[in-house]
């Protein structure tokens, strides 16, 4: 698979996102809430001025730097890496597209777009969206394939099974 084919998927990821978001600001009111599953999910429209589960509140200019330095990371690594298969082009892409949609909002709006409200068990979870969506999507998919590779390399080499 093609190192390109990140791009794509990234590009595809933000226009989602921010399409969702765009919609979710020019339809909705602050703090409104519109019930989907009563009890369980519900469209709650917030902006988050801090990071998952509100932490560092009102600390935008820390938030953005580290998201742009996130940002170089990632670029670095996929410029540098040479193997490429169709898991890790989804989730760097989804990793990609998940912090520059979340910096965009951060640098355009001084806070994300919080949409998805989830109500389980009694429990209120956090309200997110999207691009946290791709976010943790990504990185649960790079776990699986550091665990796939350590597992194999420690029970087979070359098709002979090791100690």
């Amino acid at each position: 698979m093609k190192k390109d084919s990140i791009y794509v998927v990234t590009l595809i990821g933000i226009i989602l996102d921010q399409m969702i978001k765009f919609i979710i600001r020019g339809q909705m009111e602050l703090f409104q809430t519109i019930s989907v599953i009563p009890n369980f999910f519900a469209i709650t429209y917030i902006q988050n001025r801090g990071a998952a589960w509100g932490i560092f509140q009102d600390a935008t200019i820390f938030l953005i730097f580290i998201s742009f330095l996130f940002f170089y990371f990632l670029l670095k690594y996929i410029q540098e890496e040479k193997d490429w298969n169709w898991i890790k082009t989804i989730s760097f892409g989804m990793l990609l597209s998940g912090v520059i949609g979340n910096l965009f909002d951060r640098i355009l709006y001084h806070g994300v777009t919080d949409y998805l409200d989830f109500h389980i068990f009694g429990y209120s979870f956090p309200i997110f969206n999207l691009a946290d969506i791709f976010i943790v999507v990504g990185v649960f998919l790079l776990i699986i394939l550091w665990m796939r590779s350590e597992i194999n390399g420690i029970r087979c080499r070359k098709g002979k099974r090791s100690n």
